[in-house]
């Protein structure tokens, strides 16, 4: 069985959503501190108008001991200015009408982050007929606090013998405790320049929301690039 493990992020990367598609389980970690001005509260998606990049960003109140699902929005009226910013720049897009209302039906639905995160998350997953199984850490009831063995641990629970980790593991994670407990890693190679497909405007921005990807190609294009297994190293 082949896992993957992430922080929550909202309406993630397709990078993001690749490690989801080429794993069989993938567990929401939204137990563990939250990222001050990183992505589990924003998003880019692109400036149709000057081809550039913009932050789409849900406002929260946090301190530095909250864990992302102790996080409450600081501001409800972020998801009308949200709405309206995406359809500004999308809606010209192909599938913008098909998946514009389905995408932002959650923004307003919690006053905390995580669970607008959720929510969009596994409707993205649904319209992107993705065909594994989502697990909410808490679900497992881990002990570790060590973060490399709280991974470990995960995958133990789950009776996974694989585990999809992205690059920046290589800095932390202890590849001989993992071969201990007989569980592979592949790293993954995501590499955004080259994942490219049709936009709005003139030239390409690369390592966008995955709303970019689905409005501009629709969910059967899209899923074909999350799965595309080259971006993984197995």
């Amino acid at each position: 069985m082949i896992v993957s493990i992430h922080q929550p992020h909202f309406l993630p990367w397709l990078g993001y959503l690749n490690k989801v598609f080429n794993s069989d389980v993938f567990v929401w970690l939204h137990s563990v501190q939250f990222r001050k001005n990183y992505f589990q509260n924003r998003t880019k998606i692109k400036n149709s108008d000057t081809d550039g990049e913009l932050w789409l960003t849900i406002p929260v109140k946090a301190s530095l001991a909250d864990n992302i699902d102790q996080v409450k929005i600081a501001d409800a009226r972020w998801a009308n200015k949200a709405v309206k910013t995406i359809e500004q720049y999308y809606r010209k897009a192909p599938f913008f009408k098909e998946y514009f209302s389905k995408i932002t039906a959650h923004f307003a639905t919690s006053e905390l982050l995580d669970e607008i995160n959720y929510q969009t998350f596994m409707i993205l997953l649904s319209e992107l007929q993705y065909e594994g199984k989502v697990v909410r850490v808490e679900e497992l009831k881990i002990e570790a606090l060590d973060p490399n063995l709280r991974l470990i641990e995960i995958c133990q629970k789950l009776e996974a013998n694989h585990y999809i980790a992205g690059k920046g593991g290589k800095n932390y994670l202890n590849t001989q405790q993992w071969s201990e407990a007989g569980v592979r890693i592949s790293w993954q190679n995501f590499n955004s320049e080259m994942v490219q497909y049709p936009q709005l405007g003139k030239s390409f921005v690369p390592a966008l929301s995955i709303i970019d990807c689905l409005f501009n190609i629709g969910p059967v294009k899209t899923r074909e690039l999350l799965l595309n297994a080259w971006q993984v190293e197995r």
